[in-house]
């Protein structure tokens, strides 16, 4: 199961539990275990029981069969343990705080809570990670893990929301039963906070399946070594362990940037670093980083880094993104400007810039139609690959795009989709929106989710262009069996 897929799926059970619970003004009063599922090296080469969350149960589980059946290909029942309910809530200062759901294995740790508070009344910024901010410690059979990622968070009505913490398990050896310790002291928004004391204390199942290669591959970068010592692959991630050695590491390490993991289905995944640690003198740097896919079924693998993800032009000392909308061909050195001031929601969440500039592909669009006739039709995103627009669906709070993207195309550009009006007003992601969801990543299909629109207007949809695929041989290329 990826993560994203499981922060998106969590959220929005609790989300429309909310809203039911609201319209029923009732609730369920027993509790339920959830069942929850969650080469070459060519460059260009192929447990809820507080109100008003209680209804969340029946929402989660059939969000989670939803999502991981894309995500699988096939039907879910052998998932149906990978997630435990835990339904345990802690209490103080009038501040309820319970942890919903846990679900792990040898790489990963992904826990959904729920936080409600009067104190949480009065928001009105549109990032929801900022809506509050949790002051933790946790422990894994009594040890701190090494990395612990930014949790996400999702306001669910004015005084109630939820969040995700998410944990790296990799360095840690689990055993079949895991014990979780998770002390909160303090909840914050801006200067703002209460401090108290909420601790929980559980056991938690597995998830098995987990195989550990030890493949020592090595390659060079001219005078540097570059091998993978490690990997551990699991249903919820893939962590590798890179060493990296020689007078030319920093080029190395720059590069990594570019990282990307091609598996031997020849779809492209974009790894997250956990780790990193360098040593200036000896020339010598480790990290560990992490693929959050299940890779079952994957003969080889192969690390490499690629060219830029997106085209740019570079004006007065800033580089843009060059976009292209639908059924347009590739000019190659042409583009016009679209420009505005920022507004006032921008700048109170931090938008720094005098303004807010989009370039594109040749001349400005023509075309503009109801978004759901863009149903089947083709953004070409260099003169080879085009993204394919699946569906559109016009919902009552987002607008849900559906798109087929080829596997050289990045999905970090798909964050960056904008749609146009017929005056070039953009609707685009707000500060902190998370918009992007796989769907089904072994097909490259994915979900945009934006704010709903004015369903009356004309638009366009556009997407960052990216460079041209070629044949060129990647600096450095790790090639790792897995079979």
């Amino acid at each position: 199961m990826n993560s994203k897929m499981y922060e998106e799926a969590v959220i929005k059970g609790i989300e429309r539990a909310n809203q039911e619970m609201k319209k029923n003004k009732g609730g369920i009063k027993s509790k339920k275990v959830v069942p929850i599922v969650a080469s070459l090296c060519l460059v260009g080469g192929v447990g809820l029981n507080q109100p008003p969350i209680i209804n969340a149960l029946k929402e989660i589980g059939e969000s989670f069969n939803e999502f991981s059946g894309y995500l699988f290909g096939g039907t879910t029942e052998k998932f149906q343990k990978v997630a435990t309910e835990i339904g345990e809530s802690m209490t103080d200062k009038d501040l309820v705080i319970t942890v919903e759901e846990v679900v792990l294995d040898d790489n990963l740790l992904l826990m959904a809570l729920t936080v409600e508070s009067e104190f949480l009344k009065g928001y009105e910024g549109l990032n929801e990670n900022d809506f509050f901010n949790l002051d933790y410690r946790l422990r894994v059979n009594h040890r701190i893990p090494e990395a612990m990622n930014a949790f996400r968070v999702r306001k669910i009505d004015e005084k109630t929301g939820a969040i995700i913490i998410e944990a790296d398990l990799s360095t840690i050896n689990l055993k079949d039963e895991v014990m979780i310790e998770l002390g909160v002291n303090r909840i914050a928004r801006g200067y703002n906070f209460i401090e108290g004391k909420w601790d929980f204390k559980f056991k938690v199942a597995k998830l098995e399946g987990t195989e550990e290669f030890h493949p020592n591959v090595k390659t060079a970068y001219e005078d540097t070594s570059i091998s993978l010592n490690r990997l551990m692959k699991s249903s919820l991630a893939t962590t590798f362990e890179l060493e990296v050695k020689g007078q030319t590491v920093n080029e190395v390490r720059y590069q990594l940037d570019q990282l990307v993991v091609r598996g031997s289905n020849g779809y492209i995944y974009e790894p997250t670093f956990i780790s990193e640690n360098f040593d200036e003198k000896s020339k010598e740097y480790s990290g560990r980083l992490r693929v959050d896919s299940d890779m079952d079924g994957l003969e080889w693998l192969e690390l490499y880094p690629r060219e830029e993800i997106a085209r740019h032009v570079q004006v007065d000392g800033w580089t843009y993104e060059i976009y292209q909308t639908p059924n347009k061909p590739i000019f190659s050195d042409e583009y016009e400007k679209v420009t505005r001031l920022p507004n006032e929601q921008e700048l109170a969440a931090g938008y720094g810039l005098d303004d807010v500039t989009y370039y594109i592909n040749g001349q400005l669009p023509t075309e503009f139609k109801p978004l759901t006739e863009y149903i089947s039709d083709e953004v070409w995103v260099n003169s080879t690959e085009k993204v394919t627009i699946e569906n559109v669906e016009l919902q009552n709070d987002e607008v849900v795009v559906t798109v087929k993207i080829p596997s050289t195309y990045s999905e970090r550009n798909l964050a960056r989709l904008v749609l146009f009006d017929e005056t070039m007003n953009d609707y685009a992601a707000r500060e902190g929106q998370l918009i992007v969801a796989p769907k089904d990543e072994s097909q490259g299909i994915y979900q945009i989710k934006l704010d709903a629109i004015d369903t009356n207007k004309m638009y366009t949809i556009a997407l960052p262009l990216m460079p041209e695929t070629n044949e060129e041989v990647a600096p450095w290329c790790l090639r790792v069996p897995l079979k």
